[in-house]
């Protein structure tokens, strides 16, 4: 085992296409063949992904071309300008020499450089570590994701539960903002300003009870390797629930753990949306800030596995806040249905 001293000190820079074998080398170690994107062990993939600027890629390496460490901000598509911050790794062999952290600054520096208005990410649940990560940044918790991993997943050197699947906080870094109206049930507006105020975003917050008019237009994405389903609503159209309902017929004989879905809450058609997704079993799972071209969005979930909400462990009050919040919805909305 090869471990760092005080003169050996890891370059902390962006990613070459010509590193690509070595990054993959580097998820091994760290996830062996269990890392839930399998893009990441594709070197054409990931060459894909970094050529049309969807992936941003931050490395520690030796002095010999060993990645040690890898994150990334990864776009999923032209319309997502505040990105996911992922992808986070640290050879086991390594661990303990902040080496997340200094990659973690380099991608905000990144961020930066590339004018975004923010960017979210979901940190583990099975240990505290990388929510710590985004708190000393002074990111803040936006929603939880219940039940997003598979319990095959196995984290080297770290907790596992194999008898459960993993459930993933969401934190949000602000970098720019602007004022925004937004649109969502009156029941749950308190819980946004707070989310809001804790942010210092700037949200007028309005309930509506318009309905969408039209069509609804939508896309939706499958992750097989991890069984769940986004559904990314564009328009908000008057037929809406019948579109979602026909949707889920094609996804739920795919046997998904859990299927997400995007409304663009600033379409004033989003608050009375929000209430009729309610009544098919969609329930809050996180505020999405400047998450497209669009403006804020809102991810609701829907759980179809049982999930053991002991094992999910949060940083601080906040966290558990979210928790606690997310959890009584899906109580009150599996209830209702």
């Amino acid at each position: 085992m090869q471990t760092m001293s005080s003169s050996l000190s890891p370059e902390i820079t962006r990613l070459e296409l010509h590193e690509l074998p070595q990054l993959v080398d580097c998820v091994r170690r760290c996830y062996g063949e269990s890392y839930p994107n399998t893009a990441m062990y594709d070197v054409d993939q990931l060459k894909e992904m970094i050529t049309n600027k969807l992936m941003h890629s931050v490395i520690a390496k030796l002095s010999d071309g060993q990645i040690i460490g890898h994150c990334a901000l990864t776009f999923c598509g032209a319309h997502n300008i505040s990105p996911e911050a992922g992808k986070m790794m640290v050879d086991p062999n390594f661990r303990g020499h902040h080496l997340a952290e200094k990659m973690a600054k380099k991608r905000i520096n990144i961020a930066s450089e590339l004018a975004l208005p923010g960017f979210w990410t979901e940190c583990v649940t099975n240990h505290p570590y990388s929510q710590r990560e985004m708190i000393a940044f002074n990111a803040k918790e936006t929603g939880l994701f219940i039940g997003d991993m598979p319990a095959t997943i196995s984290m080297k050197g770290l907790e596992n539960h194999s008898d459960t699947r993993m459930s993933l906080l969401v934190f949000y870094l602000l970098l720019n903002d602007r004022l925004h109206t937004i649109f969502i049930p009156s029941q749950h507006a308190e819980h946004l300003k707070v989310l809001a105020n804790d942010l210092n975003l700037q949200r007028n917050i309005l309930s509506s009870k318009i309905t969408g008019s039209g069509k609804t237009t939508f896309h939706t994405l499958v992750n097989s390797s991890i069984q769940t389903a986004n559904m990314s609503i564009d328009h908000i159209g008057g037929d809406l629930i019948s579109a979602v309902n026909n949707e889920l017929k094609q996804l739920e004989v795919l046997n998904v753990a859990s299927i997400y879905l995007d409304i663009p809450i600033e379409q004033e058609a989003a608050a009375n949306a929000f209430l009729e997704l309610e009544e098919i079993g969609f329930f809050w799972g996180s505020w999405m800030p400047n998450f497209s071209t669009k403006g804020d969005s809102l991810r609701l979930q829907k759980i179809y596995q049982a999930v053991n909400i002991d094992t999910i462990v949060c940083a601080r009050t906040q966290g558990e806040d979210i928790k606690k919040y997310v959890i009584s919805e899906w109580r009150r909305v599996t209830q209702v249905k």
